[in-house]
């Protein structure tokens, strides 16, 4: 296990050179942890990014230029893969990852994939750039599944998530036994733009949100002060706790891309939520983690 750190006067963050994962963001002040210990009683991961797919497949598999490629794992392959540490300033760490023939095999495309993270006083800047480096079109999702512990271990139960929209409800999509989007909508009722936490919410999977109207999702503890933001600006937005295991975590997960429903039956490059990026050309986007 290879682990590469930065830090400044107020936090510190650890990052594993296996998926480029965010393992650690510690509060210097306070000694504090804020991301998962990835304990596989509950969930082996911390903070994977999900590339190039986010969420399931129809039946584990894609369509492209009428070929079928199956068997294809639930938020693709970069999260299992050692990226390539590239260099690291007083306030930043970059990592690679690049196609070979085990990927093409999966996904028939040639691509760079870089990670950054970046410190700003109490904010991680978690950087994604991805480069089209074939001489077709390229379709990929790519998002993030980062896990947020409660404050000293504590249940969820009794915190609040805050969407600051001031919102009577939520609308989510749902999600089929196999993992893919159903037509079926749930509701919950929202305070003031804030959303109850319990192990109970999470029974049918993730929450599946279009967030065109989100920008921040605040953790908020019972008596209702927020320790922690998340900042983004992406089109889907997913909240998770595994089900069933009373976790005492939480994902906040910003997406360029989802899941398939559960009639998809198009081309890779028509998924819903999908990107395309041109030969040559690079997609460059960040989302924030802040402490309070």
């Amino acid at each position: 296990m290879s682990r590469y750190s930065i830090e400044n006067e107020v936090i510190k963050i650890e990052v594993d050179l296996h998926g480029a994962e965010l393992v650690s963001i510690v509060n210097k002040e306070t000694g504090a942890q804020s991301m998962w210990s990835g304990d596989g009683a509950y969930w082996n991961r911390v903070s994977p990014v999900l590339f190039p797919f986010v969420g399931k497949l129809k039946d584990l598999s894609y369509t492209y230029q009428g070929k079928v490629y199956g068997n294809v794992p639930q938020h693709g392959y970069a999260r299992d893969c050692d990226f390539i540490f590239v260099e690291k300033t007083e306030d930043t760490l970059w990592f690679e990852l690049k196609d070979d023939a085990v990927w093409n095999e999966r996904y028939p495309f040639h691509f760079l994939l870089r990670l950054g993270y970046r410190i700003e006083e109490k904010k991680v800047h978690v950087l994604w750039q991805v480069i089209n480096k074939d001489e077709k079109e390229m379709p990929f999702s790519i998002g993030a599944h980062p896990a947020f512990i409660m404050p000293d271990g504590a249940s969820k139960n009794g915190f609040y998530l805050d969407f600051h929209n001031g919102a009577s409800q939520l609308i989510c999509g749902e999600l089929s036994d196999a993992g893919v989007l159903i037509p079926e909508k749930r509701c919950f009722v929202l305070e003031d733009g804030k959303l109850p936490l319990t192990d109970e919410l999470f029974d049918k999977d993730a929450l599946i949100i279009d967030s065109d109207s989100i920008s921040t999702v605040s953790i908020l503890t019972p008596e209702g002060k927020a320790f922690l933001h998340v900042h983004f600006n992406t089109p889907q937005l997913g909240i998770w706790s595994p089900a069933g295991k009373k976790a005492p975590f939480v994902c906040i997960e910003p997406w360029y891309g989802r899941c398939d429903r559960v009639d998809y039956s198009g081309d890779l490059s028509g998924r819903e939520y999908g990107n395309l990026l041109a030969p040559g050309e690079s997609f460059e986007r960040e989302y924030v983690i802040e402490l309070v």
